[in-house]
Parts: C-alpha cells; sequence; structure tokens
C-alpha cells in the first residue's frame, strides 16, 4: 500500500513538469553572432594601450626566474643518465635492497636538482597573476602575453622533468 502510494506520489510530481505552461517562449532560432564562425578574429579592443616591454624589475625577474630554471634542467639532464642507469638496474629488486636504496637516493637528488625549475615557476606564476590583475585594472595589455611565453618554457621543462620522475618511481614499483 506505501509503495503504491509512494510511486503514484513521483509519477504524478514528473508528470506535472511535463505539463504546458502559458506563455511566451524564447525562439530557438540562430541569432545572427551564432553564425560567425568560431575561430574568427577577435575584434581588438580600441583605445586600450598595449604594451611591448615589461617594467624593468618585472623584465628582471622573469628573465631570472627563465634562467634559474634553465640552469636547473640543464643539471637534471646531465644526471639523468646515471639515475636512469642506477633505476634500471634496481628495476625488480627488493625493497630495501641495495640496489633499491641507491635508486631511490638518485632519485632524490635528481628531485633536489629540479627543485630550481619548480620554484622558478612558483615565481613567474605569481609574476603572471600580478600581470593579469594589472592588466584588468589599468588596461594596460600584453604584458602578461611576455611572461607567458618564458612561463609555457619553464612549464614544459618541470613538465618533462616531472614526466621523468615518475616514469622511473614506476620501474622501481
Amino acid at each position: 500500500m506505501k509503495t503504491a502510494l509512494l510511486s503514484l506520489s513521483i509519477s504524478s510530481l514528473l508528470l506535472s513538469a511535463c505539463a504546458m505552461q502559458q506563455g511566451d517562449f524564447p525562439s530557438l532560432a540562430k541569432r545572427p553572432y551564432e553564425d560567425v564562425p568560431a575561430n574568427a578574429d577577435p575584434v581588438p579592443a580600441s583605445g586600450l594601450p598595449t604594451v611591448s616591454s615589461l617594467p624593468s624589475d618585472v623584465q628582471a625577474a622573469v628573465d631570472n626566474a627563465a634562467q634559474q630554471s634553465s640552469s636547473a634542467h640543464s643539471k637534471f639532464l646531465r644526471n639523468l643518465p646515471a639515475v636512469k642507469s642506477r633505476v634500471n638496474a634496481a628495476r625488480g629488486a627488493a625493497v630495501s635492497s641495495e640496489a633499491w636504496v641507491v635508486a631511490q637516493m638518485d632519485l632524490a637528488s635528481l628531485e633536489m636538482d629540479r627543485s630550481p625549475s619548480v620554484e622558478a615557476l612558483a615565481e613567474i606564476d605569481s609574476l603572471y597573476i600580478q600581470r593579469l590583475d594589472d592588466e584588468f585594472e589599468r588596461g594596460n595589455l600584453g604584458g602578461a602575453a611576455i611572461i607567458a611565453e618564458k612561463r609555457e618554457l619553464i612549464d614544459n621543462q618541470v613538465r618533462l622533468q616531472q614526466d621523468e620522475i615518475d616514469s622511473m618511481k614506476d620501474r622501481l614499483r
């Protein structure tokens, strides 16, 4: 009895949602802006100044972050073959065996080699957000794009490093 009453209540609620309402409904016809291709060139912002360079202190910080990451990435790449060799030698070794411990220590050392790249990415992310805020508040467009270029370089280095480390960790499991 209770289930019949419950199912009757639920079905009446569901059917009431399908009932036709009175009133005007919006047209489903295409609007003019829907015919414009999605990859059309955006309308340039008129009257807003564009920036072709960053303030010297911001540019110096961006360059410093890029240089810091590149140095760390070079060191990472220099040490990578030796670490890969030790990880491959420890592949299938028992946890806590000498080969496994040596490989883990080398991986930890490699992570330390890459830490300046991660720090540089955090620094350039902070600069990028500050610049976006400045562009939003003052309308000085273009500076964030300059930072984004260097940020992409650093991000690619960090991703490559992380992929290599993850791959080696997987081999040790």
